[in-house]
């Protein structure tokens, strides 16, 4: 009877693991720890502290791998944690928050060698900073705050760290107690000390901040009466400026959403407009001329000649409906001739009307809107230089028969005394 014949067995055998596929331990804390060592082997000289983490730290520890603890390390001391806390409460003095404020620029120049040299890193510092940014209420009191700011202004201007990142600082809990504000005032102030004004504006747009800055301040200081005052108090001039042009251009978009709204109306409400102008122009929040060239565009772009070749009557009984409006308005001869101009300006911009133009001074004519003096004046004077051949023949007729009407009144006049 043949019996089942057993295949031979290995017993007491080990599967040795392949060396590729053995994993490493994480240990950050370790990798801290040696950072720090090494940071306060060195000790304050930049120049020295460059030279360790191009040449030594990056060859001897794996950064790449703990890329994220070495900037925790460079930025703060230590590793952040959740929530902002420092880990363990294991920090050194050798990093960007310890820094002098006189240190800073120097202190982070390393990191920008650092990362020109390793761009694996970049991203990653990006990150780091937001990171940072969005617990630094937690992690960094008032003028470790300010340092972060002037630090990151640097990296901006360097290109290092993309301006989408400051979008962080309008986040409530950041917003609240000014701790956004005193950031973005140290960021500001460094810029400022480096750039321009044009340059930090656009690298504000980039950021999609909302350029009054509003959006950085607690409510209860988000006037931009408030802001101007705070940045006059910390004498930034450039920056009082900027809140001031951004007042203008609030006051601005403001009077033309209404200007357009009373315009677009069924029945528009003249006398009410009229107030909302005059008011407007009292507290300074527009010019004169600016509120006349918006009136009359208002106007002039409400109707469906607006997209055509040529202006159809339309648009001239539009017009004349409006003359009670620009009577109650226009009430000096600086501003007949101020709307001249402005209408010249707008016909110019616009070539569809420019062969309205004597017309429309005509009917404003005839509406004692603006008198011949002011029209005379414009001709030889005070016109614009838009356009300035074209217009003047357009109106030398007229203008030729009010100087004749102006004689013969003179004559008439004259003989009446004689008598």
């Amino acid at each position: 009877m043949s019996g089942k014949v057993l295949k031979p067995t290995l017993s007491g055998t080990r599967n040795k693991t392949r060396k590729r596929d053995e994993k490493e331990k994480w240990e950050p804390q370790v990798f801290r720890d040696a950072i720090i060592a090494g940071l306060e082997d060195v000790g304050s000289d930049h120049e020295q502290l460059c030279k360790y983490l191009c040449e030594t730290a990056v060859v001897k520890f794996d950064v790449k791998r703990y890329g994220e603890v070495f900037l925790d390390v460079l930025f703060v001391g230590g590793i952040v944690a959740a929530g902002g806390a420092i880990e363990g409460g294991v920090r050194t003095d050798i990093c960007l928050a310890k820094q002098e404020k006189s240190d800073v620029k120097s202190f982070t120049n390393i990191l920008i060698r650092f990362i020109r040299r390793y761009k694996w890193l970049q991203k990653a510092l990006g990150e780091e900073i937001r990171k940072i940014m969005m617990v630094m209420r937690v992690c960094l009191n008032d003028e470790e705050r300010e340092l972060l700011g002037s630090a990151t202004a640097h990296l901006l201007i360097e290109g290092i760290i993309p301006p989408t990142l400051l979008s962080a600082l309008t986040q409530d809990h950041l917003v609240k107690d000014d701790v956004s504000a005193s950031f973005a005032t140290s960021l500001f102030r460094t810029w400022l000390e480096e750039r321009d004004m044009a340059s930090l504006t656009s690298t504000l747009k980039k950021a999609s901040l909302d350029p009054t800055l509003q959006d950085i301040y607690p409510a209860h200081k988000r006037s931009l009466d408030q802001i101007e005052s705070y940045f006059q108090e910390k004498g930034m001039n450039e920056l009082v400026d900027h809140v001031k042009a951004q007042r203008k251009n609030a006051n601005r978009k403001n009077f033309i959403s209404r200007i357009k709204r009373y315009i677009n109306e069924e029945e528009c409400n003249m006398t009410e407009m009229s107030e909302f102008f005059k008011d407007a122009v009292e507290q300074g929040k527009v010019t004169e001329p600016y509120a006349l060239q918006i009136v009359f565009s208002a106007i002039a772009n409400s109707g469906e000649w607006a997209g055509q070749e040529t202006i159809s009557d339309g648009f001239y009984r539009e017009l004349k409906q409006y003359i009670p409006l620009f009577t109650a308005i226009v009430k000096t001869p600086k501003m007949q001739g101020e709307l001249i101009n402005k209408i010249q300006e707008f016909c110019y911009d616009n070539i569809n009307f420019l062969a309205t133009f004597n017309k429309i001074i005509f009917i404003l004519y005839n509406g004692n809107v603006v008198e011949e003096d002011a029209i005379i004046k414009w001709y030889y004077t005070t016109h614009s230089q838009k356009g300035k051949r074209e217009f003047l023949s357009r109106m030398e007729k007229m203008v030729t028969w009010l100087e004749n009407a102006e004689e013969e009144e003179s004559d008439e006049e004259e003989g009446d005394d004689e008598e």
